[in-house]
């Protein structure tokens, strides 16, 4: 190794003796202490040890030297309020909710100067909790007018300044932390009541029963809620002293309500309130009596029609929480109940598994139907009855039958017939009810292909299509346009109804040949699969909105809704093909058939003008617009060509097409030149849907 040059050391000398300088710095002053600031503030909270949850055992008292005023729990979790020793009745909750927030967060706004005068004593706010006791000794206000001079005995007697919301707390009068509603309970909570001869009981689902006092009914949730909340916050006012109680009596208790927690809330009703003749005296147990509007105390009219609290849903339970379905009949109980994640019928000691889909459509339909109270339902015979079991463990009975002039009636719980209104599902159930009736299974993203072929004695025309690359594609008919004119919705309406397809009900195979085919293509797992096949047949009654259905293979056809009909029904094209080929044309020659005028149109926007030829012939283009096509046709048209068109484009081929004799303003056809196939004008209401 080197040994350091005589340079290195020097530089090493320098430093050390630098550092050495710095450390010692002969030349500093005498050090000065930092001005030190303090961030806390000498505000500071009062009741520091009140927490939220702490209010239901909380006991406040706002001593005063006109008397003390207690609001102390009671062993129901309310509080009552008492001067003295006098109780006044239930205390309002928002009243004392807002004063537990305020003594929590009140605080001191600053300390006061020792030998300082507090002024006259105005009271003191003491809370009582689990026996131990804080308060305030609130006194005058300061000379500043900032607050007030408050004592804090459970502290030695500390003086501060608080705020002089404290001093508002003191003056509020007794009544001002009164309740003015009848009763503190919320509908929601309540459970049973008694209401001027009318008892009311809300089951173990959840549902209001009339139990005694009117006819056994089931009624709607939100309807008792109403009614109940009304009466509930009806105004108690103006208050009188107890000691007048008989002036106003005799009181009968006739007003009962019972919470979710068994606690019963009375209500005694007297004579007439004083001055206030449309008002009722009560009494809601220890404290001030008080005046109610009489409609308040009412029973409410469950057997009046018009008042809407009968429940309009024949059956209300939500579908999840059926347990079972019980149907009597002459050869014992038929059961339907849950098994696992499907359903089984029970009869005879055997057990069948039925169609969980089929059972969710019955009982939706059953659910679907709507009641109401009449009168009408005179010589009401039930014909079905059924018990509907839920998950808790309340029962409804359900009979049904013809009611004479009411038509359909079913009655709930041995209740009076109510009126159905609605179509019921089959109620005397069998297997064969719930029986399987998809007659296709297959998932949208199977589908590849999809081609319409017309019957033999069918003027329709095929149509088909293939999904390209998640494009749709048009193979047939041929068409200029391609895929422009093809109608995805009707596309994607198609292909849902055909997974959807199920039957209504079974018929024979028709004997003639069907109007239509419908061929579905899938693709499995990069494997093709066999096609679907469907074939549509007209009704045997031409009245008959259900049209029928065949799939090859099958014993039976189906009968299908009307809805599913009308899209299995639809064609593939969009239905307005003039006002397509329009929007995008930027001129026109339109020639009338019979070797008449012709006329060559210009389009400037979205005006057209004459360029040559007859003007008459301009008047033609809004009924193009107007069209609107019922479906494709194959053959020839109806009716001679009226006019023939050549319509120029932007961006796209010319077309040529033949339009039929005018009807109602717009042509009877359409057809492209030198196609087997035309587009057939649809009835007004075709016209009016777009």
């Amino acid at each position: 190794m080197r040994a350091p040059s005589s340079v290195t050391l020097a530089l090493a000398a320098a430093t050390l003796a630098m550092v050495a300088l710095v450390h010692a710095d002969p030349w500093r002053q005498e050090r000065a202490p930092a001005p030190m600031l303090s961030a806390q503030s000498v505000a500071r909270r009062l009741f520091p040890e009140l927490a939220e949850a702490d209010l239901e055992r909380a006991t406040i008292e706002l001593r005063t030297p006109a008397g003390t005023l207690r609001l102390a729990p009671d062993p129901d979790g309310l509080h009552r309020l008492w001067r003295d020793d006098a109780p006044l009745g239930f205390v309002d909750s928002e009243a004392l909710a807002g004063l537990w927030s305020s003594l929590r967060m009140a605080t001191t706004l600053r300390a006061v100067a020792p030998g300082s005068p507090p002024g006259p004593l105005r009271g003191e706010i003491a809370v009582v909790l689990e026996g131990r006791e804080a308060s305030v000794r609130i006194f005058g206000a300061t000379s500043d007018g900032v607050g007030l001079h408050g004592v804090l005995p459970h502290e030695g007697e500390a003086a501060w300044v608080v705020e002089a919301e404290l001093g508002a707390v003191l003056d509020q009068a007794p009544e001002g932390w009164l309740l003015r509603r009848l009763l503190p309970v919320e509908p929601a909570e309540a459970t049973a009541l008694v209401w001027d001869g009318l008892a009311l009981a809300r089951g173990q689902d959840g549902l209001w029963r009339v139990t005694d006092g009117a006819p056994h009914l089931l009624l709607a949730e939100q309807a008792v809620a109403l009614r109940l909340g009304q009466a509930l916050s009806a105004e108690f006012d103006p208050l009188l002293p107890r000691a007048e109680a008989a002036q106003h009596g005799p009181f009968a208790a006739r007003h009962r309500v019972t919470d979710a927690l068994g606690h019963v809330r009375e209500v005694l009703s007297g004579g007439t309130c004083p001055e206030h003749q449309d008002r009722v005296v009560v009494d809601r147990g220890p404290g001030l009596l008080g005046c109610v509007a009489a409609e308040a105390l009412a029973a409410f009219p469950v057997a009046d029609p018009d008042a809407g609290l009968v429940e309009p849903q024949l059956v209300p339970h939500a579908y999840g929480r059926v347990l079972a379905i019980e149907l009597a009949t002459a050869n014992g109980p038929r059961r339907l109940r849950r098994f696992g994640g499907g359903w089984v019928i029970e009869a005879g000691g055997s057990m069948v598994e039925v169609s969980e889909p089929e059972v969710f459509r019955w009982f939706g339909a059953l659910q679907a139907v709507a009641v109401e109270l009449t009168a009408a339902a005179q010589g009401f015979t039930p014909q079905h009855r059924l018990t509907i079991e839920t998950d808790s463990g309340q029962t409804l009975g359900l009979a049904c039958g013809p009611a004479g002039a009411a038509g359909l009636a079913c009655a709930r719980d041995d209740g009076p017939p109510l009126r159905v209104i609605g179509a019921l599902p089959e109620l005397e159930f069998t297997r064969e009810t719930f029986a399987e009736r998809r007659l296709l299974s297959f998932v949208a993203g199977e589908v590849r292909g999809l081609e319409l072929l017309p019957g033999p004695a069918s003027d329709g025309v095929r149509q088909s299509v293939r999904l390209d690359l998640g494009v749709w594609r048009l193979d047939a008919p041929a068409h200029p346009d391609g895929v422009a004119v093809l109608d995805e919705v009707r596309l994607e309406a198609m292909l849902a109804a055909l997974q959807s397809l199920r039957a209504e009900g079974w018929t024979p195979v028709p004997a003639s040949a069907p109007l239509r085919t419908l061929r579905v293509e899938r693709l499995r797992g990069g494997q093709g699969d066999a096609a679907l096949t469907v074939e549509l047949f007209a009704p045997a009654n031409p009245a008959d909105p259900q049209c029928v259905a065949h799939v090859p293979g099958q014993a039976q056809a189906a009968r299908l809704e009307p809805a599913t009909c009308a899209a299995l029904h639809d064609d593939l094209l969009y239905n307005d093909p003039l006002r397509f080929w329009l929007a995008q044309a930027r001129s026109a020659q339109l020639e009338r058939a019979d070797g008449g005028a012709t006329a060559m149109l210009r389009r400037e926007g979205d005006a057209w003008s004459i360029e040559s030829g007859e003007a008459g012939l301009l008047g033609e283009l809004p009924g193009w617009a107007a069209f609107r096509s019922a479906g494709l046709r194959s053959g020839e048209p109806r009716g001679a060509t009226a006019i023939e068109a050549k319509i120029w484009r932007s961006g796209a081929a010319a077309v040529r097409v033949d339009l039929g004799p005018a009807i109602d303003g717009a042509p009877a056809w359409v057809r492209l030149a030198g196609q087997p196939w035309y587009y057939l004008a649809g009835s007004p209401s075709v016209n009016d849907a777009e």
